[in-house]
């Protein structure tokens, strides 16, 4: 009799649950499983909501355009949010670091397969090239471009600004470390780009006042440099670069990047003995 009183009182608790029978729920006890599962579901809303598409690159432009061939179609991709200097352009001619920008996009795409985020509302620009966002690896080219000092966040027109954020945080980087295009002072700006501002600092002698500062940067996961002089810490803590002309230069592998001679020798490395 005792125990049929026992297992009536439990069910009772059961059904009515009163404050002092509450149970744990199931999901109480699990909250950090439901917690990562949560987050893993979001990763994959993110992933899914990239929609990529995969081109053949067929010629470099320059920093920020780029030929595909892309469903059997050759079109011409301009690379969202960013602009680089020109290098070819018919009335502006060459501008300070568009070489440079041309040459990282060279490297990154020359003969390669990419992914592009295509724009969205059409995915076009007044003169019919494509937008998008372009990966190779799965790393951004315009990251890329960004984060050496080679562009400028530029052409911020909605729908189009997904990773506007994302790019002004990598470009306010860069200019706090003074590379590239940031280097001199005023070239910059919102409204474009201003060789100008390199003659209007001349002093009398011809030299510029103020030089552009020394850029270094981190090499990629390879320990490489995108053809740029290689600075490397030997075992026994030496501190030696190497050109890319240098006979060891494609073995070495870089724990620093250098534009010149004089930055790396300002890091504190001295050049090769080969």
């Amino acid at each position: 009799m005792n125990q049929l009183i026992i297992k009536a009182a439990a069910c009772c608790c059961l059904l009515f649950l009163p404050a002092g029978c509450a149970v744990p729920s199931a999901s109480n006890s699990h909250t950090g499983n439901d917690s990562q599962s949560a987050k893993v579901s979001a990763d994959k809303s993110d992933q899914s909501q990239r929609k990529l598409v995969s081109a053949k690159v067929i010629k470099v432009i320059d920093g920020d355009t780029i030929k595909v061939r892309l469903n059997g179609k050759e079109e011409t991709v301009r690379l969202l949010l960013v602009d680089t200097p020109e290098t070819h352009h018919p009335r502006l001619g060459v501008q300070p670091y568009g070489p440079e920008a041309s040459q990282l996009t060279h490297h990154l795409l020359d003969g390669k397969t990419v992914d592009l985020e295509l724009g969205l509302g059409g995915g076009r620009d007044k003169y019919g090239r494509l937008l998008a966002y372009v990966y190779i690896d799965g790393q951004s080219v315009e990251e890329e471009l960004l984060k050496r000092g080679l562009a400028r966040v530029a052409y911020v027109y909605p729908p189009n600004t997904k990773y506007v954020d994302e790019y002004r945080a990598i470009q306010k980087e860069a200019q706090r470390k003074g590379i590239g295009i940031w280097s001199i002072e005023n070239y910059a700006r919102k409204d474009g780009y201003h060789p100008e501002v390199i003659k209007s600092n001349k002093n009398r002698a011809g030299k510029p006042q103020s030089a552009p500062r020394e850029s270094s940067f981190e090499p990629d996961k390879n320990g490489n440099c995108d053809g740029e002089i290689k600075g490397n810490i030997s075992s026994r803590g030496e501190k030696i670069y190497h050109l890319p002309n240098d006979r060891f230069y494609k073995i070495t592998k870089a724990e620093k990047c250098f534009a010149t001679e004089k930055a790396a020798e300002q890091a504190g490395f001295r050049a090769t003995k080969n």
